[in-house]
């Protein structure tokens, strides 16, 4: 997540369609706009309880709403990393903004999880050809919470980890020293069984929102496939909280699709994409718009249509 303060402000300042946008936010989930660009996370918040979700999404959708309304410039699919993967759905049609919204303001009111140790997550850098999964298979209250693919010279992957933090450290004393990094910002065990709370929390809110087939497809971060269905997009909505996600399953879906040039929405990290083979242009500015704009004319990319027949 990177939900720093004041995401998003040149574009509503400059564009009356983010500005609508952001307005429609504050009407739906009561946060007036100043709040949404300039609330800090305070000490010891988890992301899910403060205004930073909101603050994110609002950005991604603010920036998709300017590049298709004042540019003409829409996706033919899409797809998003854990959080990400949530505004993705919305950004296909497939669940509503307003419903995406009530469900970040239910994030809020999660309960804290059942007595235990404390939780962590830790990152750790292995072999790329190295299982994640078979190497944690007999280490106990250790998750695999994430694979972020290739790093550094290719030769490794990035994975993050949640579980116990007694159970990450005492994993971390069986590996060289320093190769393990147990987060000092992160007190919640995201995208494993330790988040089940969660899961549960918003089953029956997850159940009763309405999900459609997405106009374009949603390319999943937790298989390398591709969601089409409103039932498909259900489950992973009710999924995110406990399943671990990949990069190179989503990376891998938008090749499979032919994607022939990447815009990458808000703010983001922007190492995510390093190893797709096709071009990336990350936008979060006014003037990212127009590089973006001038990428899609550079690659010779065919804007889609919308509903109207018109560009």
């Amino acid at each position: 997540m990177n939900d720093q303060p004041g995401a998003g402000v040149e574009l509503y300042e400059l564009f009356p369609s983010v500005r609508q946008t952001y307005q429609d936010i504050a009407e739906w989930t009561g946060i007036e706009v100043r709040r949404i660009f300039e609330e800090e996370r305070k000490p010891g918040e988890e992301h899910r309880q403060g205004v930073g979700a909101v603050r994110q999404a609002a950005a991604v959708l603010g920036i998709a709403d300017v590049l298709a309304e004042e540019y003409g410039i829409r996706p033919v699919s899409v797809c998003g990393l854990s959080f990400g993967a949530l505004v993705a759905a919305a950004l296909a049609g497939s669940v509503a903004r307003e419903d995406l919204f009530t469900l970040l303001i239910r994030l809020r009111d999660v309960p804290p999880p059942p007595d235990g140790p404390p939780q962590g997550v830790a990152m750790l850098r292995i072999p790329y050809d190295t299982d994640p999964g078979a190497l944690l298979a007999d280490i106990a209250d250790v998750h695999l919470s994430a694979d972020l693919g290739r790093v550094g010279t290719s030769t490794e992957r990035m994975v993050l980890l949640g579980g116990y933090r007694t159970a990450l450290e005492a994993f971390g004393a069986t590996l060289p020293t320093g190769a393990l990094h147990i987060s000092e910002d992160h007190g919640a065990a995201f995208h494993s069984p330790l988040q089940r709370h969660v899961r549960d929390f918003l089953g029956p809110t997850i159940e009763a929102m309405p999900f459609k087939d997405p106009r374009i497809p949603v390319h999943s971060c937790m298989e390398r496939e591709a969601i089409t269905t409103g039932e498909g997009i259900r489950r992973l909505f009710q999924r995110n909280p406990t399943d671990p996600v990949s990069v190179p399953h989503m990376i891998g879906g938008l090749e499979d699709h032919g994607t022939e040039l990447g815009l990458v929405l808000g703010p983001a990290a922007l190492g995510t994409f390093q190893n797709a083979s096709f071009p990336v242009v990350h936008v979060e500015s006014p003037d990212h718009v127009f590089e973006a704009m001038t990428a899609v004319y550079d690659f010779g990319i065919d804007l889609p249509h919308d509903e109207t027949g018109t560009e």
